[in-house]
């Protein structure tokens, strides 16, 4: 496998791109990118200095991995007018698409077509996602490591079940917007109360990227550290009772699951 091509280079697509080719998962000379945009397509290329390609099926019958990058909404337009050329070069198929599974991708196509799925969220701008991914059962170790290795160019890599995707989508795709949001309100309330704006707002991040560091890097128990730094009768367990006392566990189970029956219905769709 020495060469990958990406139909779509929209903003999930872009730093998967650069991050492949910076960390040498493949040599930038051997990575074709396609786009229906013809601007965004060049002015990306331009930038990273990465070959375009004409079409979707000069990547299709050139390369021996095929990152689909598009909507899930376009695949069914998408894959006939490649399949022709998928079969021909017979290569690996990769998709980023939220709720299609591997048989849906499959289904589109006439032969026994290696597919392998991943799901990475927006972090990948910063080299901080957290991406699950799998394949089917044609799919084989060589190809399913280095999709691995693809994952892990922009973070951390899960290989998963298939079945667990709905799950993991939500806990790892959707839980950065989750996250601003709290930011979001921690900066609000300083703001609120007398920090100016830009002060608030840098508290507010530093001290939840603070938080998850120390999380990742020292382990433990979740509950052991809200103890920690939680003193009897001090600020902090005030506050965290009162987080409590207006149930945000529950909303934060509510917003998950809403987000996971969302899954669930795009997959059957």
């Amino acid at each position: 496998m020495k060469t990958i091509g990406f139909i779509g280079c929209g903003n999930m697509a872009q730093p998967i791109i650069r991050n492949t080719a910076e960390k040498n998962v493949f040599d930038k000379n051997d990575i074709t990118v396609y786009d229906i945009d013809r601007v965004k397509l060049l002015r990306f290329c331009q930038k990273t200095g990465i070959s375009p390609a004409e079409n979707e099926n000069e990547i299709a019958e050139s390369c021996d991995v095929v990152v689909l990058c598009t909507k899930p909404q376009t695949f069914p337009t998408l894959l006939p007018e490649i399949a022709g050329s998928l079969q021909a070069n017979k290569p690996l198929l990769v998709s980023i698409a939220a709720g299609k599974t591997t048989d849906y991708i499959a289904s589109f196509l006439s032969y026994d077509a290696p597919v392998a799925r991943i799901f990475p969220n927006l972090n990948a701008e910063v080299g901080e996602a957290v991406s699950a991914y799998t394949g089917n059962r044609f799919v084989t170790e060589e190809q399913l490591q280095k999709v691995g290795e693809i994952c892990a160019s922009y973070g951390e890599a899960k290989q998963l079940d298939e079945s667990l995707f709905s799950v993991f989508g939500v806990l790892g795709g959707c839980v950065p917007a989750y996250a601003f949001l709290f930011i979001g309100a921690l900066a609000k309330a300083g703001e609120a109360d007398g920090l100016d704006a830009e002060t608030a707002r840098d508290v507010a991040v530093q001290a939840v990227l603070g938080s998850a560091k120390l999380l990742k890097e020292c382990g433990g128990d979740i509950e052991g550290w809200v103890t920690k730094v939680c003193s009897p009768g001090g600020t902090t367990i005030e506050g965290v009772t009162s987080l409590r006392d207006d149930r945000l566990e529950e909303t934060v189970r509510k917003a998950f699951h809403k987000s996971y029956e969302k899954d669930l219905l795009f997959g059957k769709q």
